[in-house]
């Protein structure tokens, strides 16, 4: 009979949660409140499930023969400064308005003293329709800051063309599209100049005046110029954590609607200290129809925004559940992704995490609350061992249920010690009641070992599948083709009525017997922007008999028998309304 040992399972409050057959072994709980469980029976599987030897979910890396040979540029020179282990965002963008997504990739350099050479500028890479991608940085012109970190995409004018908002190293950048491929810095002129560390961001309508505002979250203040020496155990330099430099607050910009923005995040309530901000969500995660701002921090509680309506947001994180993990430990927030991953119609949150701590879920229990449910998930064991940074929930099978990918890889340099640094990154397959790690077999690409950050998923190729896209630190960027075998997918752009935003509308798709719920987020991920349409896996069905959507108006409009394989464009105000 095999034994399974489960490591230390550190909840309280989700023992209702565990198998009967697990709890009736249960032997005690110690003074601490953790729950120590030795098991044996049987034939059956653990909290995370074996890995299996092939899976549903398959990818395959082709970034070399698509013609993306980017590779992120640090600037180490020994000196461990610490932006050069947090950056390395991307994002996925429509700039010459062909239906087809191009690919930014954000880069680093060197850090203080540039001896003399230029700074290397974020690549951007055009889609040829064909499978490839062609190099047109210079074309495109828009190198970022002299150390990006992140990058988030929106019609921030609203004239119909996807502009690039850049964050990094005491800059950020605005990049407005002028049609043709091509964009203009404009951050002056629009107000958006900054020295701090900005480092994920997002647009979205939060004040309901038809174009888009926009969150930025600022992490620390760093100088190399006086920044501490920090050793590792063994006397070793090493980099130095979030905890030995003061924390700088975030930014709220209201879209002024004539190409200017003003700050007000004093007014709107956001400017809160001690928040070292790396993920930025917005969503109407309070269920009032209104676009809530939630911010992954480093270090301390997580924020949740609730938006109170004219530019003004209430922070209920601790309130609502999503401010610490269920055993009350403030995250080392970097990723979040939000998406309805058990199926009851209620879209849920994944944050990715510190080593040693494991990605954290919470599910949405209604009325705008939520609860850890990472062990009951399989989430504790199967990411305990890594660190994570971007993060997704997508239907890469096609099978109705939203998986989870996340990039990995520390942030200190101690392999020597028995940690490691460069790590695998991974998929982990949902099976209903629980998520199973189903890297193995995934492909050959999760047998690599690597820095792993910004992650984001789009169609490249436009054959309904959703691929992904990764940046790594030191490292070739990743394109993962999605081959997943058994499922189809309907795949839907919205569009909304002022400068496209859709942000904050909901699907309802009725698929047979089942409803699938998916809704449109602003941010996302870590440091990066996905492309925004909506993967609706269907399984074998051959069409979606009625797709509804709730758009952030309050409208309501219904599309009938929609085709799968093919992507659909759903306008607000074409649908039949409700």
């Amino acid at each position: 009979m095999p034994v399974l040992l489960v490591n230390v399972l550190m909840f309280r409050g989700e023992l209702k949660s565990v198998p009967k057959q697990i709890r009736r072994k249960i032997g005690k709980f110690d003074h601490l409140g953790l729950l120590v469980l030795v098991l044996a029976f049987g034939g059956e599987q653990g909290a995370c499930g074996a890995p299996p030897d092939s899976s549903p979910i398959v990818f395959r890396e082709i970034a070399a023969q698509a013609g993306v040979p980017f590779r992120f540029d640090t600037g180490s020179r020994q000196r461990h400064d610490l932006p050069e282990v947090m950056g390395g965002g991307v994002a996925l963008i429509d700039g010459d308005q062909d239906g087809w997504p191009d690919l930014y990739f954000c880069n680093g350099g060197p850090i203080g003293s540039r001896e003399g050479k230029a700074d290397p500028p974020g690549r951007y890479y055009r889609n040829q329709r064909d499978g490839t991608f062609r190099d047109e940085t210079e074309t495109a012109r828009v190198p970022g800051p002299s150390y990006a970190m992140g990058a988030a995409v929106g019609d921030v004018d609203g004239d119909g063309r996807a502009d690039l908002f850049v964050t990094g190293w005491r800059d950020q950048r605005l990049y407005r599209n002028e049609g043709g491929g091509k964009f203009a810095d404009i951050t002056a002129r629009a107000g958006l100049s900054s020295g701090l560390w900005s480092t994920s961001a997002a647009f979205a309508d939060l004040d309901q005046d038809g174009d888009l505002d926009l969150y930025v979250a600022n992490y620390l203040d760093f100088d190399p110029n006086t920044a501490p020496y920090c050793a590792a155990p063994d006397g070793r330099r090493d980099y130095c954590g979030p905890e030995d430099f003061p924390a700088q607050p975030d930014r709220l910009y209201r879209n002024n609607g004539d190409g200017t923005f003003t700050d007000v995040s004093a007014s709107a309530g956001i400017a809160l200290p001690g928040g070292r901000g790396l993920g930025v969500l917005i969503a109407d995660m309070t269920g009032d129809r209104l676009p809530d701002l939630f911010v992954a921090n480093d270090g301390s509680a997580c924020w949740l925004f609730e938006n109170q309506g004219g530019m003004r947001f209430r922070e209920v994180g601790e309130a609502r559940g999503v401010a610490f993990d269920g055993q009350g430990n403030a995250l080392a927030g970097m990723g979040v992704a939000r998406g309805d991953f058990d199926g009851d119609g209620r879209p849920d949150l994944v944050v990715s995490n510190f080593y040693d701590r494991s990605t954290v879920a919470f599910q949405a229990l209604g009325k705008g609350n939520y609860r850890d449910v990472s062990v009951s998930l399989g989430l504790t064991a199967a990411t305990r061992s890594v660190l994570g940074f971007g993060i997704l929930l997508e239907d890469f099978d096609g099978d109705g249920r939203l998986d989870l990918f996340q990039a990995n890889g520390h942030v200190l340099d101690r392999a020597r010690l028995g940690v490691p640094f460069a790590m695998r990154p991974m998929v982990l397959r949902n099976e209903g009641r629980r998520f199973v790690d189903a890297s193995a077999g995934a492909g050959p690409w999760f047998g690599r070992s690597m820095l792993g950050r910004g992650v984001a998923v789009g169609d490249f190729d436009r054959d309904g599948r959703p691929d992904v896209v990764v940046n790594s630190l030191d490292g070739s960027a990743s394109l993962l083709h999605n081959e997943s075998r058994g499922g189809r997918w309907l795949v839907v752009d919205l569009v909304g009525r002022h400068a496209g935003s859709a942000v904050g509308a909901r699907v309802k798709a009725t698929v047979g017997p089942r409803v699938l719920v998916r809704e449109v987020v602003g941010g996302g991920s870590y440091l990066s922007a996905s492309e925004g349409c909506l993967f609706l896996g269907v399984g074998a069905a051959s069409g979606v008999e009625r797709l509804e959507v709730s758009w952030p108006s309050g409208r309501v409009e219904t599309w009938n028998d929609l085709e799968v394989g093919g992507r659909h464009r759903l306008e607000e105000g074409r649908g039949a309304a409700r």
